[in-house]
């Protein structure tokens, strides 16, 4: 078995319970109050809106996932979706084919799950009105019940191409279904501020902003000690100490070098530092082949700043230790690179400066020759 899971949601035994948050985030959803969730990348916020509305008695989730969404059809297809997933009774089926008749409707059996699902005929071109017909289902569906309507990675709905209208009419609807409480998330923080703080913005304002951060430290050590110990393997508190250093607290990522480590020990172990080097180990051999995709088409410029940044952090890229670092003498030249290296998706800026998105990759560029 393994004891930590990493790279998706989690639930149930997986998830470090955070009274702390899930109190005042299951206030504000009986509230009906809407909400964008703010925090860093892989710090839990989809897992703790899941195990907290869940777990309020005779509430339900609608939870649709706008990653990589392209089209206007694509964000019918994910809503739809949705909705099959929320109820797949026959009756309820039934309720949505009728209520989504205008978008002609396709009926199937998901292969994975065995189960009834519905999407939007791919041979319908949908254009941004169509998206009243998915909203009306939505408003329809959940009216007089407990729902909370759950929209994750929501800032992808800037790449579609009429994004600000679509935008516009899911807010004009929302806008009216004052007794549902609508969450948004999103792993990029920036887009996420600009859509509901930007007055220029349809979300202007529209929801609260919830902070996440992360999980206090002896919660987490006691979650992650008691994860081990079910596999009789004992957590020192100063390794526990190092894990969170090295990944700089984020919870996806602890949990991922957890895993490797578990991974890398026996039953009876005490876990050492030659255990963490093990797991760090067991994370470059598999991902190895990944890391050496991600650079080749990097220029040198981008390579030196990006060991500059592995080596100095990203809190002064402009300082002269940086500068020195990267053996560059031009600042311009290290703004272009991080830009460039941001759009690559291997670094973003976050709120304490320029951050590697996986500490994995940064400790694999750092130890590069």
């Amino acid at each position: 078995m393994n004891a930590f899971k990493y790279g998706c949601s989690v639930d149930g035994e997986n998830f470090c319970a955070r009274p702390d948050l899930s109190k005042p985030l299951s206030n504000y959803v009986e509230s009906g109050q809407n909400l964008v969730i703010q925090g860093e990348r892989r710090i839990g916020k989809t897992s703790l809106v899941k195990e907290t509305v869940t777990s309020m008695r005779g509430w339900s989730l609608l939870y649709a996932d706008f990653m990589g969404v392209r089209s206007v059809p694509d964000v019918c297809n994910r809503i739809v979706d949705a909705l099959a997933r929320f109820d797949s009774s026959d009756s309820f089926m039934r309720k949505i084919f009728v209520a989504l008749v205008h978008l002609r409707p396709v009926a199937t059996i998901d292969a994975m799950t065995g189960l009834p699902t519905i999407s939007v005929d791919a041979r319908y071109s949908a254009d941004p009105s169509s998206l009243n017909t998915v909203m009306n289902a939505i408003e329809s569906h959940v009216k007089g019940r407990k729902v909370c309507v759950v929209f994750d990675e929501f800032q992808d709905m800037l790449d579609i191409k009429d994004g600000e209208q679509v935008l516009s009419i899911m807010r004009g609807r929302i806008q009216f279904m004052s007794h549902t409480s609508f969450v948004f998330l999103g792993s990029a923080r920036n887009a996420m501020m600009g859509i509901f703080m930007s007055p220029k913005s349809p979300f202007y304002k529209s929801a609260a902003v919830f902070d996440v951060g992360n999980i206090p430290d002896d919660d987490f050590f006691n979650f992650a000690k008691a994860r081990f110990a079910t596999g009789r393997r004992k957590l020192p508190r100063g390794l526990f100490e190092k894990i969170l250093g090295f990944v700089d607290r984020t919870s996806g990522d602890v949990q991922e070098l957890c895993d490797a480590i578990w991974q890398m020990s026996e039953p009876d172990d005490v876990l050492d530092d030659a255990h963490f080097e093990r797991g760090l180990a067991f994370v470059f051999a598999r991902e190895n082949g990944a890391y050496a995709v991600f650079i080749k088409p990097l220029t040198d410029i981008q390579l030196r700043v990006l060991k500059a940044l592995a080596v100095q952090g990203g809190e002064h890229p402009l300082s002269n230790a940086f500068l020195d670092e990267a053996r560059i003498t031009n600042t311009a030249t290290i703004r272009r690179s991080l830009s460039a290296l941001e759009r690559t998706g291997l670094v973003y800026l976050g709120s304490s400066g320029w951050k590697f998105a996986s500490p994995f990759f940064r400790e694999w560029i750092r130890r590069r020759k």
